[in-house]
C-alpha cells in the first residue's frame, strides 16, 4: 500500500462514520478517495447540484447554507472536524438540500460516489458505508430536532415578551395620563385638599386599577412582584435596623435642636386648600400603612420588576431610575418639592428592594420614612 493510500486510511479511521468499517471497506475507500484544501469562502458543495460525492472534514470549519427569498443565505448550522458533508444525497441520491461553504482553511477527505461504486466488492463496501452514514443521519436529524425545538421556545419567549412590553407600554402612558388628570383637578381647584383621604383613595384606586389589570393580563405570580416567603425576615430585619438608625438622628433633632412647634396639620398649602393638610392620628397612621402597600406593589414589584425584565437590566439600574422617572410625577398634585422627594426616595427604595427581592422590607422602610416624615412636620 502506497503512502498516499495508508495517510487516507488512518484519516478516515480516526473518523466517525468511517471508523465502524472494516480494514478492507476502508482500503476500497481510499483507493478513490482524494484529499484537497479549500480557502475560506469556498463552496465545497452548491445546493441543488446533483452530484452525490462525499466529503469529510479533516480540519478548519465551515457552514451549511441555504438561498434566502430576499436573495441572501441563511445559515442552517456549523460543521466541524469529523463531521461528513453531503451524506443524505450519498444515500437517497437526490439534489443537494444546502450548499456548504469554508469558513477558514479546510481540509478534506473527497469520496466519489461514481468511482466507489465501480471499486471491486463495490456492493459490500457501499453498503457498508451507507449503513455507517445511517446512524450518522439518524444522530444529525435528532440533534435538528432538540435544536428546532430549543429555537421555537425562544420564538415563542421572544413573541410572548413583545406582547408584554406593547401592554406594559400602555400601562405606563395610562399612569401618566391618570397623573395629568389629578394635577389638572388640582390645578382647576376642582380639590380643596389633596391631603383629604378621599382624595388620597381615589387616587390610589385610579393607579391601581391600571395596575391589577396588568398583573391579570400578563399573569405576573406574587413571587415575581416581590411578595414572597424567602428573605421575609431578612428583609424586614434589615429595613428595622435602617429605621433606627434614620429614628435616632431625628428624635436628637427634635429633643435638643428643633424650634417651637408649627403647628398640628401636615402638607403645604394647596391650590384650594388655604393651608389643609393631613392630620397624625390613628387613622392616618392606619390609612398611610395601605397607601405604602398599594404603592410599593405597583412602583418596585410591577414597574420595576417589568422595567428589569424588558431591559434586559441585570444590575437593576436602569430599571430604578425609570421607576422613579414614572412615579415621581404621579405626586405632582401634592406640589414640585413633592416630585422631587418622591423621585429621589424612590431611587433609595429601588435599591432596597434590588438587594432584598421581597416587597415587606420597602414597605416596611416606605411606612416609617413617610409617618416619621408627617409627625416631624406635625410636632
Amino acid at each position: 500500500m502506497d503512502t498516499t493510500l495508508q495517510s487516507i486510511v488512518q484519516v478516515l479511521a480516526a473518523h466517525k462514520p468511517f471508523s465502524a468499517l472494516s480494514r478492507g471497506s476502508l482500503e476500497a475507500i481510499a483507493s478513490v478517495a482524494r484529499p484537497m484544501r479549500l480557502p475560506p469562502g469556498a463552496l465545497i458543495v452548491q445546493e441543488g447540484d446533483e452530484g452525490a460525492d462525499l466529503f469529510l472534514l479533516v480540519s478548519g470549519s465551515a457552514a451549511a447554507v441555504r438561498a434566502a427569498d430576499d436573495g441572501g443565505q441563511v445559515v442552517l448550522n456549523a460543521i466541524a472536524p469529523g463531521d461528513c458533508i453531503g451524506e443524505l444525497t450519498f444515500l437517497d441520491g437526490g439534489r443537494r438540500s444546502a450548499s456548504v461553504r469554508a469558513e477558514t482553511p479546510c481540509e478534506l477527505v473527497r469520496i466519489p460516489a461514481d468511482e466507489l461504486r465501480g471499486a471491486p466488492d463495490a456492493q459490500a463496501v457501499v453498503g457498508d458505508l451507507k449503513g455507517a452514514l445511517a446512524s450518522v443521519v439518524v444522530n444529525r436529524a435528532r440533534s435538528l430536532s432538540d435544536e428546532m425545538l430549543v429555537s421555537l421556545r425562544h420564538q415563542l419567549e421572544i413573541k410572548t415578551i413583545q406582547n408584554q412590553f406593547g401592554n406594559f407600554l400602555v400601562l405606563t402612558i395610562a399612569l401618566f395620563l391618570i397623573s395629568s388628570t389629578l394635577f389638572y383637578l388640582v390645578a382647576e381647584r376642582y380639590i380643596a385638599d389633596v391631603y383629604d383621604p378621599r382624595f388620597a383613595w381615589q387616587a390610589i384606586l385610579f393607579f391601581a386599577l391600571p395596575c391589577l389589570l396588568m398583573i391579570r393580563i400578563m399573569k405576573i405570580p406574587l413571587r415575581d412582584l416581590g411578595i414572597r416567603r424567602e428573605r421575609l425576615w431578612r428583609s424586614l430585619a434589615e429595613s428595622a435596623a435602617i429605621c433606627v438608625a434614620i429614628a435616632i438622628p431625628v428624635g436628637v433633632y427634635f429633643l435638643w435642636f428643633a424650634p417651637a412647634p408649627i403647628g398640628e396639620a401636615v402638607g403645604d398649602e394647596t391650590p384650594g386648600g388655604g393651608g389643609a393638610g393631613a392630620t397624625v392620628d390613628l387613622f392616618f397612621l392606619v390609612q398611610y400603612f395601605f397607601h405604602t402597600v398599594f404603592q410599593e406593589v405597583g412602583a418596585r414589584g410591577l414597574l420595576q420588576g417589568l422595567f428589569q425584565k424588558f431591559l434586559d437590566d441585570r444590575k437593576g439600574h436602569k430599571a430604578i431610575l425609570l421607576t422613579s422617572a414614572v412615579f415621581a410625577p404621579m405626586h405632582l398634585a401634592f406640589g414640585v418639592d413633592a416630585v422631587v422627594v418622591t423621585f429621589v426616595a424612590s431611587i433609595a427604595f429601588g435599591y432596597v428592594y434590588l438587594r432584598q427581592k421581597n416587597l415587606a422590607g420597602v414597605i416596611l422602610l416606605h411606612y416609617w420614612l413617610g409617618v416619621l416624615a408627617a409627625v416631624s412636620v406635625a410636632f
